[in-house]
């Protein structure tokens, strides 16, 4: 009983957390390609027990449980040949990032707008 919550829950997180949640699709706009990188952890817990009280009879009981957290940790910006990756939790990094972000907003307005 044991292993099979412990496989069971394991199942479910390898179909939680698998590489496309990790490294996310490439969003393109011109000449920008920005891959969002993610962050995750996850944790997991199971136990068993048996055990009898006088007069009231035996029982049994078993439980698990399990969590994950995925998070925003990178994006990486390929522009005109340029390779940037901006760590998200990098002091510093989310001012690089905000001052390209202007021109990548205008990009896919521009994309937007061609296509009506």
């Amino acid at each position: 009983m044991f292993q099979e919550s412990i496989d069971s829950i394991v199942s479910r997180l390898e179909n939680l957390i698998k590489t496309k949640t990790i490294v996310g699709e490439p969003i393109n706009a011109g000449n920008t390609t920005i891959i969002p990188v993610m962050s995750a952890s996850f944790g997991f817990a199971t136990g068993v027990g048996e055990g009898t009280e006088p007069g009231k009879g035996g029982g049994k009981g078993g439980g698990g449980g399990a969590g994950a957290r995925v998070t925003p940790a990178a994006l990486i910006i390929i522009r005109d040949g340029e390779v940037d990756v901006y760590n998200l939790g990098q002091k510093g990094s989310l001012e690089k990032l905000a001052k390209i972000i202007p021109d990548i907003v205008s990009k896919f307005s521009k994309e937007g707008t061609s296509a009506e």
